[in-house]
C-alpha cells in the first residue's frame, strides 16, 4: 500500500485484483462505535495489469500518477516491468505506458529529479529495483521510458529495495538486497543485513561507495528514510532505525551508527549475535506519522506500534 493525497493505493500478488484506490476521507465520518465494513464498489478500481496482480506500487504524487510493479507474467509486453496508472481522474483510469527494457522491477521509488546531475533535473526518474541491479530509468514520456543507467555491484543476490536520502537533493541512496545474507554472498555473507550505499550524483554512472553492516543476524527486507534516519524491516531482526547523516561526508559508512531497534521476533536470539537467516519476522513498516508513531507489520503477530524515545 502507498498514499496519494487523501487516497489509500492497494496493490496485491492476488490474480485479478488489480490496483485500488480508496478514498480515505470516507471514513472521517464514522463513528467507532459502529465500524463499517467497505466492498470493492467503495473504491476505483485500476484493472489493466496482465492477469490482475503485482509485487509493489509506487505513487509520484506531484506528477499525479501510481505504478505497478513485478505485475506477472514476464512474457507480457510489459516484462513485468514499470507499469504506469495516470491518476488525473480517478473516475478514468488509464495506463499511458510501461518500461520493459530491463524486466521484472521488484520495487521502486519514483521523482522528480532534482540533484546534482545538471542534465536531468526537472526529468520525471524511477530508481528500480530489479533483482541485480540498481536501474534507473527516465520515465517523463511513459510511453517511451529509457533506461539511464543500470548497475550491479559486489553481493548482489537479489537486489530488492532502496530510498534516496534527500527527495530534494538526490545525490545518495541506500539499497538492500534479500538474499546476500542468505546465499552468503559479498559482504552479506556473514549473515549480517547490509546496507549498501549509493553516490548517484551521476546518474549515468551511480556508484557503490559503502556499506553498513547491521549488529544482529537476520535478512532485511524494506527501508525508509525520514529526515537523517533509516527505519528498517529486518525480518526476525525486527524494526532497526539508523542515524544516516554522516553519509554525504563520508559515504563509506563508517560513520552509520544503529539508535533503535525493536525486536518483533525474540525467539530466534542467542549469546552469539542474535537472529537466524530466515524470512520470518516483519516485512515492512510505516515511519511517516508526524505524531512520531511506527506502524509496524509482521508475519505472525499482526501489527505493532511503537515510537522512538
Amino acid at each position: 500500500m502507498k498514499g496519494y493525497k487523501n487516497y489509500m493505493v492497494i496493490g496485491s500478488e492476488a490474480t485479478n485484483h488489480g490496483v485500488q484506490f480508496f478514498d480515505m476521507s470516507k471514513l472521517l465520518t464514522i463513528d467507532p462505535a459502529k465500524p463499517k465494513t467497505f466492498s470493492d464498489a467503495d473504491a476505483y478500481h485500476f484493472a489493466g495489469l496482465p492477469t490482475g496482480r503485482s509485487h509493489t506500487v509506487q505513487v509520484n504524487e506531484e506528477k499525479n500518477y501510481a505504478v505497478a510493479s513485478g505485475s506477472q507474467p514476464r512474457t507480457d509486453k510489459c516484462k513485468s516491468g514499470l507499469i504506469f496508472i495516470d491518476l488525473t481522474d480517478m473516475k478514468n483510469l488509464k495506463s499511458p505506458g510501461c518500461a520493459s527494457a530491463d524486466g521484472y522491477v521488484h520495487d521502486a521509488q519514483c521523482l522528480v529529479y532534482r540533484g546534482p546531475d545538471t542534465k536531468y533535473v526537472g526529468t520525471d526518474i524511477c530508481y528500480g529495483y530489479n533483482e541485480d541491479t540498481l536501474t534507473i530509468y527516465n520515465v517523463t514520456n511513459k510511453a517511451a521510458a529509457t533506461i539511464i543507467s543500470r548497475t550491479s555491484y559486489e553481493g548482489a543476490a537479489y537486489t530488492h529495495q532502496g530510498w534516496v536520502l534527500d527527495t530534494q537533493w538526490q545525490q545518495y541512496l541506500v539499497l538492500d538486497d534479500e538474499y546476500d545474507e542468505y546465499d552468503k554472498v559479498g559482504p552479506g555473507a556473514a549473515g549480517y543485513p547490509v546496507t549498501y550505499i549509493w553516490d548517484i550524483s551521476s546518474l549515468e554512472k551511480p556508484k557503490q561507495t559503502g556499506y553498513y553492516s547491521a549488529k544482529v543476524k537476520g535478512i532485511d527486507h524494506n527501508q525508509f528514510i525520514n529526515g537523517n534516519f533509516a527505519y528498517q524491516s529486518n525480518y526476525g531482526g525486527g524494526l532497526h532505525i539508523l542515524d544516516i547523516s554522516s553519509i554525504p561526508q563520508d559515504p563509506t559508512g563508517k560513520g552509520v551508527k544503529e539508535v533503535a531497534h525493536f525486536d518483533i521476533y525474540p525467539e530466534d536470539d542467542d549469546d552469539n549475535g542474535g537472529g537466524v537467516i530466515d524470512f520470518v519476522g516483519t516485512w515492512s513498516h510505516y515511519p511517516y506519522f508526524k505524531s512520531g508513531y511506527i506502524v509496524i507489520n509482521t508475519i505472525e503477530r499482526g501489527v505493532y506500534v511503537v515510537k522512538r524515545s
